[in-house]
């Protein structure tokens, strides 16, 4: 059996090891109680407050004309908390590229109108959606920049001539973006960024405007905007995580480096997949995602089997999601090429003796 094993998982996501040793000085500190001990309104935690939100300024490319809000909740969340803020009496559309698209549709429709724009799921979600209608008065066109689990993924955000609101839980910061043209950007961290508790909002201020008065504070943005995220007590330990990967992300050479990486582990794995008739990936080229490559043995009834025999040689959280089945490689930030390369050796070994 493999000693070494790789995570392939969707999320909580493999951190790099300098970054979890950072993490354990940081809960383990020789001289002074940790991090997750401090006062969040004292002045050490202060200069981590500050330094995330700059560092994510930097990373992400975006100016002043921009919020950055540290939140809680997760990309769920926002789902209801965008719609609350800012389609107050006006309809929002939805882009529908897959599961996550379809959960902030139906979680929008609880607030006000929402309509479809445009979707792609008569395809099975194997390629990405048009623009086809934006309602009068339109708040918003929301996509999805990267499905996790029907692995297609949008190169540059959609046009449109309303606001743009993306959703890139599963690929921010992951490689160049322009963030800086697209009006709402919200993102879990458990993926590139860190570890699950912290989700990220870059917002155009001027969108601050349309928040209706009577909005409870709490879900209100301005709050957050106001307090350098800190309306209430932060997710301590999520907050340093952060601040460790984007430190870490800086030592890789930034995200050009890490996007170049990032793609060519992809083209890897996806050559591997094409490479027989053995494996399978129906999303059209164009469209596949480099974060996130669901894959299937041609016969399915040998999914299990590689599953099995994976995890007994290393490989672990390559199971396809429950509404999707099959096989899923997640490939974010932290995971290494030794990871995908040995993958690639299993599935050859694995096609060998079963193909």
């Amino acid at each position: 059996m493999n000693h070494v094993t790789h995570n392939f998982s969707a999320g909580p996501a493999r951190l790099p090891p300098a970054v979890l040793e950072r993490l354990s000085a940081a809960l383990a500190p020789q001289e002074q109680p940790s991090i997750v001990e401090a006062s969040h309104r004292g002045q050490r935690f202060m200069a981590v407050a500050e330094e995330l939100h700059e560092r994510v300024r930097r990373c992400a490319g975006i100016d002043e004309e921009h919020a950055v809000l540290l939140l809680h909740g997760g990309a769920s969340l926002q789902f209801v908390q965008l719609p609350l803020n800012l389609a107050a009496n006006r309809p929002a559309a939805f882009l529908i590229t897959g599961h996550w698209g379809k959960k902030a549709l139906e979680a929008a429709r609880t607030i006000g109108k929402a309509v479809v724009a445009g979707s792609s799921e008569a395809d099975g979600f194997t390629r990405l959606a048009e623009v086809e209608q934006i309602p009068h008065n339109c708040a918003y066109l929301h996509y999805t920049g990267n499905e996790s689990i029907h692995g297609v993924q949008f190169d540059r955000p959609p046009q449109a001539d309303v606001p743009l609101v993306a959703d890139m839980s599963s690929e921010f910061l992951s490689r160049p973006y322009p963030y800086s043209d697209v009006d709402v950007a919200y993102a879990g961290a458990q993926k590139n960024l860190g570890i699950a508790g912290l989700t990220v909002v870059l917002m155009r201020r001027d969108l601050l405007e349309r928040i209706p008065d009577e909005l409870s504070p709490y879900l209100d943005y301005r709050s957050w905007a106001d307090n350098l995220s800190l309306f209430n007590t932060p997710a301590v330990l999520a907050w340093v995580a952060a601040l460790e990967m984007l430190r870490w992300m800086e030592d890789q050479g930034g995200l050009e480096a890490i996007g170049e990486r990032n793609q060519k582990r992809a083209a890897r794995l996806y050559a591997a997949i094409d490479a027989t008739g053995f494996w399978h990936n129906p999303v059209a080229a164009q469209c596949r995602s480099v974060m996130n490559i669901p894959f299937w043995p041609t016969d399915e009834r040998l999914t299990a089997r590689f599953l099995a025999e994976a995890e007994q040689n290393g490989l672990i959280g390559l199971k396809g999601h429950r509404s999707a089945g099959g096989l899923r490689a997640s490939l974010y930030n932290a995971q290494t090429c030794d990871a995908v390369n040995t993958l690639i050796a299993f599935m050859q070994h694995f096609e060998e003796r079963y193909g």
